[in-house]
């Protein structure tokens, strides 16, 4: 998921080391570093679990002769530093932070370490202690090319509905636990109150494939709507993906909040926590802030699977942020590096987050079975939801027909970055009435089209 902010924070971490990779806190062993000095580079996005990471990553994290220099960047600059420095074999960063979307991709090109071998040679000690099988199956196996691992998630996260159950109960209304877009726009239209300053249903308006992209793609699906066909024909102009686009906007020109294409999810995360907006489809990352101690609205959301159609089942989205090692590093900072990404997704760094934080915000989603089943954790009101939700995706088969590619809220190929990004941008056209909905329609399958000629997918 794709989370853009202006703020750009570096953290530069010097730490004088013990014998081993210990957690302070606890003394849980995890591997030993290889002999130093030597010091690893790593970028995350800018994101509340990041920032936290690099404050406990500060605070706790201790391992022989290593020093942690831990950048925290805009989501678009990052992937920007990842993606020239991967094609140019840059060294700078030791820790690649990525998601999905460019794991397939790059651990094809070379561009990402294996980390099988990093695993099997770990003693029983620490196989023992790390768990991998404890390690959410689709998250993992969203990273991996051939059951071979080439990153080990740190935060994971799904789709679903928040709604403000105040509003819907004075209005009357019953949120079902999986709930159709149909539904959903009755219910933004029936809670939308401008007079009051009240807005039915907030989604990113904001182009771009990681953007507006993400919510829009899975609305797609559940419409029984895809991209290409199985010849990697474009499938765009048709009646299924015509019904996607129409009930996007239906929702955001008649019950969403004002200044639709300014909303990213900082903006629509603001308006749900106001207490004046009725629903909001996103990420479940970005539900703990609403249920934070200091929320106007802690308690009183509710929280329900990813509106479906056409397409019953898997209509939520799959992302995470991954930790993957450069393969252009040397072998003392690879080490290194795989020592830290261990603590970082272990169950002794989700306990220290609990420990810190007891509201959950800064504790990883989506990367371990185990957290869901914590007592401090499973009382969050979005918890259940979002391991009912993780345990029915499968990002190999999005669509209701079959396709010719995997990833529910994108495609995983290379080209998507562009012909999704440009979609948004007709579609934020369509949205603002600045073209019909047939122009933009047959312009998107005019990119699609070209990019399967020009990327020689079709036979």
């Amino acid at each position: 998921m794709k989370k853009v902010t202006k703020l750009t924070v570096f953290i530069s971490l010097v730490l004088l080391l013990t014998t081993s990779a210990i957690f302070a806190q606890g003394g849980s062993e995890a591997t030993k570093t290889a002999p130093g000095p030597v010091t690893v580079n790593i970028a995350l996005a800018n994101n509340p679990l990041s920032q936290a990471l690099a404050k406990y990553a500060q605070q706790y994290y201790k391992a022989d002769g290593v020093t942690v220099n831990i950048s925290v960047l805009p989501e678009n600059d990052l992937r920007q530093k990842l993606t020239t420095g991967a094609a140019t074999k840059d060294s700078t960063y030791d820790i690649i932070y990525i998601g999905p979307y460019e794991a397939q991709t790059w651990a094809k090109n070379g561009w990402l370490e294996n980390l099988k071998p990093y695993f099997d040679k770990m003693s029983s000690d620490q196989k023992q202690w790390y768990d991998y099988n404890d390690l959410i199956k689709g998250m993992l196996d969203s990273v991996s090319l051939d059951g071979i691992p080439y990153g080990v998630p740190f935060y994971g996260e799904t789709s679903f509905l928040m709604y403000n159950k105040d509003l819907f109960a004075k209005a009357g209304l019953t949120m079902p636990e999986e709930p159709t877009w149909d539904q959903v726009y009755a219910f933004a239209k029936k809670i939308n109150d401008p007079a009051n300053g009240i807005v039915g249903m907030t989604m990113r308006g904001a182009p771009g494939w990681g953007m507006s992209g993400a919510p829009f793609t899975t609305m797609i699906n559940a419409f029984g709507a895809q991209f290409y066909d199985m010849n990697w024909n474009a499938t765009i102009d048709t009646p299924a993906m015509r019904n996607a686009w129409m009930m996007y906007k239906k929702i955001l020109t008649e019950a969403g909040q004002k200044d639709v294409l300014s909303y990213t999810y900082n903006e629509c995360i603001a308006l749900m926590s106001s207490g004046k907006c009725g629903m909001y489809y996103d990420a479940t990352s970005l539900a703990p802030p609403l249920e934070a101690s200091d929320s106007a609205v802690k308690g009183h959301i509710g929280y329900v699977m990813a509106p479906h159609e056409l397409l019953k089942k898997n209509t939520a989205w799959l992302w995470n942020w991954t930790m993957c090692i450069n393969p252009n590093s040397t072998t003392a900072k690879k080490q290194a590096a795989f020592d830290f990404i261990l603590w970082a997704t272990s169950k002794d760094y989700i306990a220290l987050t609990l420990k810190e934080d007891p509201s959950c915000g800064t504790t990883p989603s989506a990367n371990r079975y185990s957290t869901y089943e914590l007592s401090e954790y499973a009382k969050a009101p979005y918890a259940a939801i979002t391991l009912k939700t993780l345990q029915n995706l499968d990002f190999t088969k999005p669509t209701l027909n079959p396709a010719p590619y995997v990833g529910l809220q994108y495609m995983a190929i290379p080209e998507f970055a562009d012909i999704g990004t440009a979609m948004t941008e007709y579609l934020a056209d369509y949205v603002v009435n600045k073209t019909s909905l047939d122009e933009a329609i047959k312009k998107t399958q005019a990119v699609f089209e070209q990019a399967a000629v020009d990327g020689n997918y079709k036979k």
